[in-house]
This record gives C-alpha cells, structure tokens and sequence, in this order.
C-alpha cells in the first residue's frame, strides 16, 4: 500500500474490555477524524451496550465479539484498545503485536517483568506502534511544569517528589479484581504508576536505585494499600513516590521540582529572593494558552506565581484528557513514528513500580534499576 493511501484512510479500532476507561477510550476515537470503532470485545452484549449507553457512548454500527481472538483476525481492525483487568494486559498485547496490530493498553503494562520482556519483544519483532495510558501528559498542568523544567527555568533538578493518593474501595467498577494480587497486582502498579511516570517525565529524570517502605490500612486488599519510595535519580537528585489509598482526603496528585533556579509545588512557582525568577518573560513564554500564571504568595508573603489550569485532580475518568492520548497513536500509527508513551518508555515505569515493590517487601532494602537488562546499548526507546 502506497504511503499517501495509507496515511488517508481510516483506521478501524477494536475494544477490548468495555468498562468505564473503555468508554473514555470510545469517546476519543469517535472524535478523531482518521479513525472508527468496528468491533466490541465483551463477555455480554447486552450489558456491554448498557454500560456504554450509561456512560453516553453510542457505537451502533460496531460489532460485538466475545472472542478477542476475532479482533485481531479481522482486516478491519488496524488498532486495538485493551481496557481489560490488569492480569491480562500482557498477554494480550503480546497477541495484538504478533497479530501486525497497534494498541493501546491500559496500566499496567505487565505484572512482572516476566510480562515486560514479553511485551518488548513482540512489539520489537512486529514494529507495531503502541501508546501506555499514562494519559496525564495531556493535562495541561503536567505539560506545563515538563516545559517549565525542560526549557530550563527551574535549573538543574535536585529533588522530585509525586503523590498519588485515591480513596478507592468498593465503590470502584473493578474493585473485584483490582483489590487482588493476582489481577491487580499492587498499589503502585495499579494506581501509584501514573505518580512514577509523572515523576520520571517531569524531572527528565531516571531512577537508578529505589528502597521503599509499605503499610496496610484499609480492609478489602490483599496488598499493602501504603507505599512510600525514596530513589536515588541520575545526576545525583534524589526522588520520592507515595502511593495509598489510606488517607482521608480527595484524590490528590501532588507534584514537586526543585532546583537550583526555581521550585514548583503543586499550583505555586517559587523562587527564592537571592536569585528571583524573570516573571514577565515567564508570561510571554507560556505556549500554553489554558495555563493562565497568577500573581501569589508563598506563606507569609514572598512572592510566587500560582498555575491556574485544569489540575489532575479526580479519579473520575471522563475528567481525564485521553483524547491527546489516542490522536498522539493515530498520527504516529499514520506517520509511521513512534510515540512518546510507547511500551518501551512504560516498561522503564513499571520496572521502577516492581522495584519498589520488592525492596518493601524486604524492609526498606535498596533495589539497583535497571531490573531488566536491555538487549542492546542503543535501544532507542526512550521519549523524545
């Protein structure tokens, strides 16, 4: 096929798992001009168009499959989208590469890095393109304080601190999985991984050895609902992660830089009087029109700006910008380039995530990243 007609035609999309993401994920491809929902991958079909008529998702043309198997033998499908629980991500992204197909796939993106090897290596040997859920890269405050670090104004980053902190119980769709080890998998791995992956993109920053500590709190888990990650980053910064569902307040995703020029915490730029931050030419620089930089106070007067935007702030879903996410993967599925969220870049997230898991799980003791080798020196696969 020439590449001016694959580049213009439309790409068929499958669905794997129709929930609450599922629905999000729906929404974003019926809005994207180069791409239509085909098929449905469910248990019931009559429930599965319940829940997408609940959620305000309405995809009469599509068909319904209970086998996944049909997405991926179908012509008509050229990207699949696996919103399905946690335990079957790996696999069946290891099948929709071997099937020539692009994904994309919720977090987590493997259990184990049994499963991360697996998914590397299929997607490597199928040169499918792929995109990890970490959908928060398209809030405008996260790619606003990546710019802000990125262009320089915060200076060289000595310290990154991200809190990811959820009450989720029973009143969650997936409680019934999510709450288990074997389908869930762990705090950090089912939830505290966007915190991790907030903090790795933010910083522009590895992780090189993490040791963390873990509690349980709240009845219904079968894993610590706790975890607190200390890691050593490159360039000599040091990084923290808290991850629970314990704690008595709204969904809460903080978020802090600091360096050698300027500090971000949460909503608030500072600075310090010795070394003042050009706040004018801040203004001007912004390229981001949504992000509006308000004259405030840190603590009992010293000036700061405060980042007025839509904040990553809620567990709900439909709050969430997914449809960044799935126009990123149709270009690059049309461009024939790879995403900046792909599996390989997740796999670093979820390394960190198993780590941290391990060292709690021996009291604090460090654990050295990486935790799978790589194959080669010149991977390739980092973000841009």
């Amino acid at each position: 096929m020439a590449a001016s007609t694959r580049a213009s035609r439309t790409l068929g999309v499958g669905i794997s798992g129709i929930g609450w993401c599922a629905a999000e994920h729906i929404k974003a491809f019926l809005k994207n001009p180069h791409t239509e929902v085909r098929f449905l991958h469910g248990r019931d079909e009559a429930r599965v168009r319940e829940k997408l008529s609940r959620y305000g998702v309405a995809v009469p043309g599509a068909r319904f499959t209970t086998r996944y198997e049909d997405l991926l033998q179908s012509d008509e499908v050229d990207i699949v989208s696996i919103t399905t629980p946690n335990h079957l991500h790996a696999a069946q992204a290891v099948a929709a590469a071997r099937a020539g197909k692009h994904f994309v796939l919720e977090k987590p993106t493997g259990l184990d890095t049994r499963e991360l090897v697996r998914i590397r290596d299929a997607v490597r040997k199928a040169k499918v393109r792929t995109i990890v859920s970490f959908e928060l890269h398209y809030n405008p405050y996260l790619r606003f304080v990546h710019w802000l670090r990125e262009s320089g104004r915060l200076g060289r980053i000595r310290f990154a601190r991200v809190q990811y902190l959820s009450r989720v119980t029973d009143w969650y769709s997936g409680w019934d999985w999510v709450r288990k080890k074997s389908s869930g998998g762990s705090h950090l791995l089912a939830a505290g991984c966007h915190a991790v992956d907030a903090l790795r993109w933010c910083s522009g920053l590895e992780p090189v050895e993490v040791s963390a500590l873990h509690t349980r709190f709240t009845e219904g888990y079968e894993w610590p609902t706790t975890i607190a990650a200390n890691m050593k980053l490159q360039k000599g910064a040091i990084g923290h992660v808290t991850s629970s569902t314990d704690f008595m307040l709204p969904y809460t995703f903080g978020v802090e830089l600091m360096g050698d020029k300027a500090t971000v915490r949460d909503t608030l730029v500072t600075w310090h009087k010795d070394q003042p931050l050009e706040v004018d030419e801040l203004r001007r620089a912004n390229p981001f029109p949504e992000v509006k930089l308000l004259d405030a106070q840190y603590g009992s007067g010293s000036p700061a700006l405060r980042i007025d935007c839509l904040m990553p702030d809620s567990a709900d879903v439909s709050h969430h910008p997914f449809q960044g996410e799935m126009d990123e993967l149709v270009e690059a599925v049309r461009s024939r380039r790879e995403t900046h969220l792909s599996v390989f870049d997740a796999q670093k997230t979820m390394e960190v995530c198993l780590a941290a898991d391990l060292s709690a799980g021996k009291g604090g003791r460090p654990v050295r990243l990486p935790l799978v080798k790589p194959r080669s020196t010149k991977e390739g696969e980092g973000r841009p």
